[in-house]
This record gives C-alpha cells, structure tokens and sequence, in this order.
C-alpha cells in the first residue's frame, strides 16, 4: 500500500483521483439514482420530446433556415460557401445542413429530422456534463428541462436555427474539458478546445466559450489541484491550439476554394457595420423584451433556475460546482449579447447552463427542506414542484404539443412571413426550369432558392443589408442590380412583403426603383401567392394571376422572363 502522503497528492495522469473533485459534496449517495431508473427516464424524456418534433418535422423552413438549406444545397453540389450566398455568419452550420440534407433528403422534413437526432445528443450530453458538476438527481432534472426548454415554440426550439448547433460542440468541449483536467492529457485538452472552436464555425457568439473553457482549465489546474505553472500554461496552450484549429482549417478550405476574400468582407467588415447599429440605450429594453417572449410558456422553468442561481450559493455545493455553473451562465448569456438583439433563437445558447441551474434549483429545494421534512418527504415534495413547472408549460401549450398541424405551427409563430407559401412557388419554378436555371429572389426569402433548387444569380439572399444605414448598403445595391442584369435569370421572384424588407425612414431605396423598372420592362408576371389577414392564402399561376387584384401588401410575384434577350431596367428608371 502507497504511504498516506502519496494516495493524497494530486497526480499529473490518470482520472480517478479528482472525479470526485467535480461531485457536489456533500449527500452524494442521496442523489444517486438507480442506473435503470436514471437510463429510464432519460430515455423516455428523449422520446417524449422526439415524438413532438417528428409530428411537426414538415414544418415550412423560415428565413435563417431557407439560407443555411440553400447553403448546404449548394456545397453538396460542390459550391463553396459565399460564392453564391453573401451572409455575416460562418459557415459551420452550411456544412452541418449539407450533412443533414445528405443522410436525409432535401426537404423540411429531413433538416428537422436531424435537428430531432442533434437535440436528442444534446439532451444526453446535458446530462453527462451536469451529473459530472451537479450529480445525478440534478442532472436527471436538467436534461428533462433542456428537452422542454428547446422544444419550445416560443424560443423558436423546433426551429434548425445555428444556435443549436453552437450548443452541441459547447456542451461536448466542456464535458472532455472536465475529463482532461482529470487526466491532465494534452490530447484531451486540444480536444476539448476544438469542440468549443467548432462551436465558433456555427455562430460567432460562441468565441465567449473559449476564455470560459480556458479559464476553466487554469483555475481548476492552479486553484484546486495547484499543479506547477509551467504545466498548467502547456495544457491552457494545447486547447487554445485546439480552439483555433477549426477556424485555420476553415480558412485553408475557403482559401483553396477562392471565396477566402469574400468571407473575410462579410464575416468581418460587414459583421463589424451590423452589430454598430445598435445603441446601448436600447439595449435593456431590447433584452426585457427578448426574455418576456421566450418565457411567455416556459416561465416556471425559468423561475426554477433564477431560484438555483441563488440556491448555489445558500445549499450546500462545493465551491467547483458553484464556480463552473455560474461561470457557464454568465459565458451562456454573453453570448446572446451581441449586437443587442436579442432575437428569441438567440436564448437557445442558455438553455443547456439554464438547465443545470434547475437542476440545482431542484435538488438545493430539497437539501433545505429534508430537515424538515425528512429525505424522503423532500424529494417527493421537490419532484411535485419540477413536474407542476412541466406542467404549467405542456397544459397551455397542448395543442402545440398533440394537434396543432406544421402549417399552423408556421403561422402561429410567424404571422405574415411569407413561409408557408413559399414551397408552392420553390415548386412552380422548379417544375418549369431545367438544372443549370437562374433565378432571384427580390426579397428576403431564401427559402424559396432551397425549394426551386436552382442557383441565385446574385449572392445577396437577404435584402436587410441593403436597406440598414450603413457605409456599405449603396455598393451592395449596385453589385446585387449589376448581377441580376448580368444574369438575366429564367425566373425573378419579388416579394413585397414588408417584413422581407425593414425598410428604413434612411434607407437606400435605389434597388427598389430599379426593380420596378427592370421587372416592369423584363418580366411578365406568372404567379401571385398572398397572405391575407385571416391567416388563410391565395395562389394563383399563369393566366390567372395576371388578372389577380391583390388585397394586401404580403405578396410573393413569379415572374418570368419575356425573352432570353438580354434587358435592362436602366431606361425605365433613368439610370
């Protein structure tokens, strides 16, 4: 047997020293769970919540998703990304769409299939990092409340949005940062770093996650195990290598594929324009009202956790435990502050440390009240408070949860948008238009590209930048009118319809004078859809649609070109 003095010293290798390092001590066996009930009820709040996302998987894409499906469509066919869609994202989740649409078609149905298959990881691996921090009562708890949490319709949960999968690499890099700083490994430290930097490649909000994970590693390595310095900063080293690994491959690729430049504009310089438009005064109100809508159902799961965020530190948690969730939630909520949007998808970035804090909420509830009650009495009393929470979201939302059909689902959450219409028209024109058609959309739907299947003549999908007052908005017009014109596509979608647009008091309005005389000129017009107040819609093709009077301004045009003649609208406009 090793003398006393070496079974206590903190070991360089090997796992089995600290893993109790990162347990909540103290009542660790009275938050153990029988690992047949543990799998039991994980297997079933993963079901549970797949069953719901299988019934609305045909749900029309919306706009974000129209541009990552398109994204990916076109990669699979071997177009880089922002060759033919201009967008301030990286591009890790056009690759992720292109493995989706690869194993599962490309359909609505099969990007939210695989949203399905990424939510149900994230939900296990939810559990694993929280039973690892928190133990496995809590983490039992959290996976069950980050399977309601992103299923919400609220938060946009249903949704492919990027946001879920930033979290899915952040969740797993975080988990194998735990084991690395138990094994001390290189390796694993330079994994972990390059799950979370695969993290970046999905959305830019996620870089917060990697001063997290390295600060992490540093506190965990020079506070709790007080290893020397000069290990301690290899193994910060090896996951920053780690962390920027993914983005040096990333631009190796788009160097190779010629569009390096093109993302460097649009990742940078124009993201740098974008997130300069918002104003710190507006930023509080901004983010009242982002949280008053994403908790409008899930209100009593978020009261939970405001409780554990607070119960961390009255019950009794180890002080790792303590220093890793709240240093998770304040990484999580940093992350949905760019820009000061605070658009509802981007609270999907919280869910996974909001969940832990209801796991802590939960189990610090019952350690409190166990001496009153008796341990028994407290974990029956605190299960009934979590599953009334559950409750207080499935009752209200049930016909969300058991009847309500995708296209309904589409409209409630949605109003005008133009979603629903949008696959009829993808399908017109693609019925009507051989493999190496251009089209464009005139508008911000870039939906409609994914559903035609055709290439855009022009890389701007989204008509926002054009209309923001902001130094680049007339040269972006200019190249998107020069393209179109250059193009002369088969087939020109217009869509009038006001939240496509957010034209401003200040906008640059020169494209849409253009696109009046260019299409007046160029075009004949082949098929009116219209979203009418009632919710209901109107489509009309051909013939009909030339004589369709419009009854509202949320109108989608097909229009056709009138010759294969090349066309300008400069004369109609006095350009």
């Amino acid at each position: 047997m090793a003398p006393p003095s070496q079974s206590t010293k903190p070991a360089e290798r090997g796992g089995r020293a600290r893993r109790s390092a990162v347990l909540p001590a103290p009542a660790l066996e009275a938050d153990r769970v029988q690992p047949w009930l543990r799998y039991a009820v994980l297997a079933l709040v993963i079901v549970c919540a797949g069953l719901i996302r299988l019934r609305v998987a045909s749900v029309p894409l919306e706009r974000d998703e129209g541009e990552y499906a398109y994204a990916g469509q076109l990669i699979l066919q071997g177009v880089p990304p922002y060759q033919l869609v201009y967008n301030m994202k990286f591009p890790g989740t056009y690759y992720a769409y292109s493995l989706i649409l690869a194993l599962f078609g490309q359909t609505p149905w099969g990007i939210h299939v695989g949203l399905l298959l990424v939510n149900a990881a994230t939900t296990l691996l939810v559990f694993f990092l929280a039973r690892r921090v928190t133990g496995e009562r809590a983490a039992l708890v959290a996976a069950a409340a980050f399977a309601v949490l992103s299923l919400d319709r609220w938060i946009m949960g249903v949704f492919a949005h990027a946001t879920h999968f930033v979290i899915l690499p952040v969740v797993a890099g975080l988990l194998l940062l735990h084991h690395a700083v138990d094994s001390k490994r290189l390796a694993s430290f330079f994994a972990a770093g390059a799950l979370i930097g695969a993290s970046v490649l999905m959305k830019q909000h996620a870089i917060v996650f990697v001063p997290l994970g390295l600060a992490l590693g540093l506190w965990r390595d020079l506070g709790a195990d007080r290893a020397p310095l000069g290990g301690a900063l290899r193994r910060a080293g090896s996951f920053a290598l780690g962390a920027l690994a993914p983005f040096a491959i990333l631009c190796a690729v788009l160097a190779a594929q010629g569009v390096i430049g093109r993302f460097w504009f649009w990742a940078f310089q124009y993201a740098r324009e974008y997130v300069s438009e918002a104003s710190w005064k507006n930023a509080l109100p901004s983010l009242v009202a982002g949280v008053r809508s994403v908790t409008v159902a899930t209100w009593a799961l978020w009261l939970i956790g405001a409780l554990g965020a607070i119960a961390l530190w009255l019950a009794p948690w180890r002080r790792e435990t303590r220093v890793f969730v709240t240093a998770f939630v304040v990484a999580s909520f940093a992350a949905t502050c760019p820009g000061f949007y605070f658009r509802q998808h981007y609270f999907i970035v919280m869910l996974p440390a909001l969940a832990i804090l209801i796991g802590v909420g939960v189990v610090s509830l019952q350690r409190l009240a166990a001496p009153v009650l008796s341990a028994t009495g407290a974990t029956v009393a605190t299960n009934c408070v979590f599953l009334a929470a559950l409750l207080a979201y499935a009752v209200p939302e049930r016909d969300y949860l058991t009847s309500m059909s995708a296209r309904d689902l589409s409209r409630t959450r949605y109003g005008r948008n133009p979603f629903v219409e949008a696959p009829e028209v993808g399908r017109y024109i693609r019925e009507r238009t051989p493999a190496d058609a251009r089209i464009a959309v005139i508008g911000s739907e870039p939906e409609i590209y994914f559903y035609a299947r055709s290439r855009s003549a022009t890389g701007y999908v989204y008509m926002y930048p054009l209309m923001e007052h902001q130094a680049l908005a007339p040269r972006m017009q200019d190249e998107m009118i020069s393209q179109i014109e250059a193009a002369h596509p088969d087939y020109i979608v217009f869509v009038t319809t006001p939240v496509s647009w957010f034209v401003r008091a200040d906008s640059e309005r020169r494209i849409l004078t253009w696109a009046k005389g260019y299409l007046t000129q160029c075009y004949d017009v082949v098929g009116v859809a219209e979203r009418l107040p009632s919710g209901s819609s109107v489509m009309r093709w051909d013939a009909d649609a030339a004589a369709y009077q419009p009854q509202t301004r949320n109108i989608i045009y097909t229009l056709r070109r009138k010759s294969d003649a090349p066309c300008s609208g400069a004369g109609a406009t006095g350009q």
